[in-house]
Formats: structure tokens, C-alpha cells, sequence
């Protein structure tokens, strides 16, 4: 790596480590680009060379972060049932949630209403999630659990928009507890799949 290289990773570095610092402590609106420039000890265009905007800082921390948790839970993820991989699987990304709700929140707000750029990295984002769900749908189907015919990214997007409602209700408030929105979770997941198996019948 080249020294140029290497002075970009360590100022992405500095910048990560100050935004993730005070969004968790300060909060996300109460943090400001001056202050986390100061933070990361770089100047404030220095900043806005990596991330134009506060938000884009934020998306991609916690990105980072549910990358991280979904990886590590496909990775201890034992060969089981669909409805058993789905559930460590999605259990794993709402713990990742819940560690941070009010970041959460303004995070699920924000990829929702960014637009240019920002939008299309987001989509295809969310986009690889998806056909990491597919390829658990499609051992599935390999098993004899779901009929061969059925898309296994249609499948997929189901299973991920159940998901996805879910959260958004919780981190809303019109869903009272992470418990409550693992249960209703559950409870539409068991339905789909009932659907799915019973195509298969």
C-alpha cells in the first residue's frame, strides 16, 4: 500500500472513530460536521472530501455495523430449517438495531429519503442483503422444504420487506418492545413460509 493509500485508511479511520464517538454519546442532531472534523483532527473540507453530508457519515456507520452482524451471523449460522436460519439470521440484525435505537431510527430515516448517489448505493445495498436471504431460500429449496419452481429472490423480498415492516414499527413506537416486534416477526414468518410449503404441496 503506498503512502498516499495509507494516509486515506487512516484518516477514514479517524473520521469513523469521532462520528461513531459522538453520534453515540452527543446524539446525531446534537453532533455537528465542525465538531467531528475536530474530533478526527482533520479540516472540516478534509471531511466533506469523504462524506459530503452528516447523514452519509452516519449511513455508512451503521452499514458498517449491520454488515458486521450479518456476517457473523452467517458465519455461525448451522444448516437447520429455512424458518430456523431466517430467525438466527434476522435476530442477529435486529440485536444490531437495538444497540443504537435513536441512531437506528435516524438511520432508517435517512437511507429511506436520500436521494442521488447516496440512493442508489443504498438500493444496491439493501440489494446484496437480499440475495444473501436468496441463497438461504434457494438450500432450502435443495433440501425439498420449498417448491423448486418458486424465485428464490421473490421469496427473499417477502421474507425481507416482513422484516423490515417489523422494525420500522418498533423503532416508531407503534410496536411497544423488541420482544413484541421479534414475536410479530416470528408470527408473519411462520405464515409465509406456511405459504411457501404449502405451494410446494
Amino acid at each position: 500500500m503506498s503512502r498516499r493509500a495509507r494516509r486515506k485508511t487512516e484518516t477514514l479511520r479517524r473520521i469513523e472513530e469521532a462520528g461513531w464517538h459522538l453520534f453515540t454519546t452527543r446524539g446525531y442532531e446534537a453532533t455537528s460536521t465542525r465538531e467531528i472534523a475536530e474530533a478526527a483532527d482533520i479540516a472540516a473540507g478534509t471531511l466533506f472530501n469523504y462524506f459530503p453530508e452528516k447523514r452519509s457519515l452516519l449511513i455508512h456507520l451503521m452499514q458498517r455495523q449491520i454488515d458486521g452482524a450479518v456476517n457473523r451471523a452467517f458465519d455461525t449460522m448451522t444448516p437447520s430449517t429455512l424458518e430456523g436460519e431466517l430467525s438466527h439470521l434476522f435476530a442477529a440484525l435486529t440485536q444490531s438495531y437495538a444497540k443504537e435505537r435513536r441512531l437506528s431510527r435516524v438511520f432508517i430515516k435517512e437511507l429511506l429519503f436520500t436521494d442521488g448517489a447516496g440512493r442508489a448505493e443504498s438500493a444496491a445495498w439493501t440489494f446484496d442483503f437480499v440475495k444473501r436471504i436468496a441463497g438461504v431460500v434457494r438450500n432450502a429449496q435443495r433440501r425439498g422444504e420449498l417448491d423448486p419452481s418458486i424465485e428464490p429472490m421473490d421469496a427473499a423480498q417477502q421474507v425481507f420487506s416482513t422484516h423490515y415492516f417489523g422494525l420500522v414499527t418498533w423503532l416508531g413506537g407503534t410496536i411497544p418492545s423488541r420482544v413484541a416486534q421479534e414475536e410479530q416477526f416470528q408470527a408473519a414468518l411462520r405464515l409465509l413460509l406456511r405459504g411457501l410449503r404449502r405451494s410446494a404441496a
